[in-house]
């Protein structure tokens, strides 16, 4: 597995800003997006999940805002920055390091996947979930083998506009049949901790969420990999726009969990908001939010999987990586009880910890001290380490503050004296 310029090309750069918004706002309205969990419910109520959202949308904005100024709107680009930054700036332990953590990084969003598709398969088809999953890997491959990237373009259209579509009704079809006191008083009964929001961790929590969701936006290849094929003078203003639209969204979202949680209290599923759509209105709202999880689940996986193509120099080896990284992961998964929570937490350790190293890598002319490799995995296994003794997010901010201090060091020692040192 190694990185070579032709397969860094990518075949369109010309992608307007509505287009360039609606392929972003698809890559990232997911399995998580869409489905919540109630494990971060219980302990940060609504906040938790109008957090994620709105951490996502500032990621965007800020994304936009370093390219303005570090040129890149200014020159053509037909390729993937992240990967043309990685090809040009890094040698050694530091390539291979960054290289392994760009291919895991996407293992987070298939098992995010799984996790939805399995939820699916349990509550809407009542079939056993391992079939389910063997019919879905073999459907996503089919697809990437079929479909062209204009394909996956009008993919995403069709989703986004079903989406708008369902949020905009749902919310105002129940709050008219059924009230909106009705719906807030329900929850007031059945969820009050929903409303609490005096939980001694829920700054901290705001934070490094931030943090780690910045970073994970940062070192995104599906990101990097839409960014290309949009206008260079038009990236800024989709970033700032999906940033923004994504935000807005983030109300509608509250809204629909809200009715899906007032009529009562929740059962054992891990994802709340289609159970209780299936439990309060069967029928043609049911069907259309089966669809528009599906798409969400299926257009993010395309993108990944064309952007972990274009890592590759040819088509070969790719697939071999594809097809044992599903076999792993589908082993794995029927294996070992997962939850998107668990699997969200486990991977912002590496999205937090790389944050520093990212931004030094993308936006600074520096070069790169040749044990940052070791700074990253030392300053991730402290993380780790204060986690398990601790708490999670305790692990994940000791993680980033000891990241910075590393490389804020390593660049000391790396930086070369001038006339007037």
């Amino acid at each position: 597995m190694y990185v070579k310029k032709r397969s860094l090309l990518v075949p369109l750069a010309s992608l307007s800003t509505t287009a360039g918004v609606i392929a972003i706002l698809a890559r990232w309205i997911s399995g998580n997006f869409l489905l919540s969990s109630p494990s971060a419910l219980i302990s940060f109520g609504f906040m938790a999940g109008i957090c994620y959202t709105v951490a996502t949308a500032i990621a965007f904005i800020v994304l936009g805002s370093f390219l303005n100024k570090s040129g890149y709107t200014q020159s053509p680009h037909q390729q993937s920055f992240l990967l043309m930054k990685m090809q040009d700036k890094l040698s050694g332990m530091n390539l291979y390091v960054v290289r392994l953590f760009y291919l895991l990084s996407g293992i987070e969003i298939w098992l995010i996947q799984f996790i939805s598709i399995s939820v699916l398969s349990t509550i809407m088809f009542n079939i056993p979930v391992p079939f389910t999953l063997a019919l879905f890997l073999i459907g996503m491959l089919a697809f990437d083998r079929l479909l062209s990237i204009k394909g996956i373009l009008w993919l995403d259209t069709l989703f986004i506009i079903l989406l708008f579509s369902l949020l905009i009704f749902i919310p105002i079809f129940y709050f008219v049949q059924n009230g909106a006191s009705t719906v807030y008083e329900g929850i007031r009964l059945y969820h009050p901790y929903l409303f609490y929001f005096k939980n001694s961790e829920i700054m901290l929590f705001y934070v490094v969420i931030q943090l780690a969701i910045l970073g994970q936006v940062l070192f995104d290849k599906s990101t990097w990999y839409l960014i290309a094929f949009i206008k260079p003078k038009k990236v800024r203003r989709s970033l700032f726009s999906s940033g923004v639209v994504l935000a807005l969204l983030t109300l509608s979202f509250t809204a629909i969990l809200m009715i899906a949680l007032y009529s009562g209290s929740y059962g054992q599923f891990q994802i709340l908001i289609l159970t209780f759509l299936y439990e309060v209105q069967p029928g043609f709202l049911t069907f259309a939010f089966l669809v528009i999880t599906l798409l969400a689940i299926i257009t993010t996986l395309l993108v990944e999987m064309r952007a972990t193509k274009r890592f590759f120099s040819t088509r070969r080896p790719y697939y071999y990586y594809l097809i044992g990284l599903l076999l792993l992961l589908f082993s794995v998964f029927i294996s070992i009880k997962m939850t998107i929570l668990t699997v969200i937490y486990s991977f912002a350790f590496i999205h937090i910890t790389i944050l520093p190293f990212i931004l030094l890598l993308l936006f600074s002319n520096r070069t790169i001290h040749k044990q940052n490799w070791f700074a990253i995995l030392l300053s991730m296994a402290i993380g780790i380490a204060v986690g398990l003794h601790f708490s999670f997010l305790y692990g994940l901010a000791v993680s980033f503050l000891v990241s910075c201090i590393l490389q804020f060091l390593l660049q000391q020692t790396s930086r070369v004296p001038t006339a007037d040192d």
